[in-house]
């Protein structure tokens, strides 16, 4: 039989999508900002196989994410305190930079 031909099972892929799914439903009933980038982050990497930054980078390729982050990291205090902690673990690879009291994306949303 063919890979992927019908009858064949995988069971890691059944538990990914349910470890998916597990994501999803936390990250609806989270109350926490924080909670639910880290929720998408854990989400966006089990479903495309990739590492911390490039998670972060595939959520930052929607532009309401990245606006719904551009004002939380502008605004509140412990956002602004994880995105310089963002800034100086990455460094170059870092996704964002500091422009004055304020922060810029170094990447491109998706529609740009």
């Amino acid at each position: 039989m063919a890979l992927g031909g019908a009858g064949l099972r995988y069971p890691f892929m059944e538990a990914q999508s349910e470890q998916i799914q597990t994501f999803r439903d936390l990250r609806r009933k989270e109350r926490s900002g924080y909670g639910r980038w880290l929720l998408l982050i854990k989400e966006l990497r089990v479903t495309h196989n990739t590492s911390i930054l490039d998670a972060e980078r595939l959520a930052l390729s929607n532009r309401h994410r990245r606006r719904w982050v551009e004002k939380a990291i502008n605004s509140n205090q412990q956002c602004r305190k994880r995105a310089l902690a963002h800034i100086r673990y990455n460094k170059e690879a870092s996704l964002i930079e500091r422009e004055g009291d304020s922060f810029r994306f170094r990447i491109r949303w998706s529609g740009q």
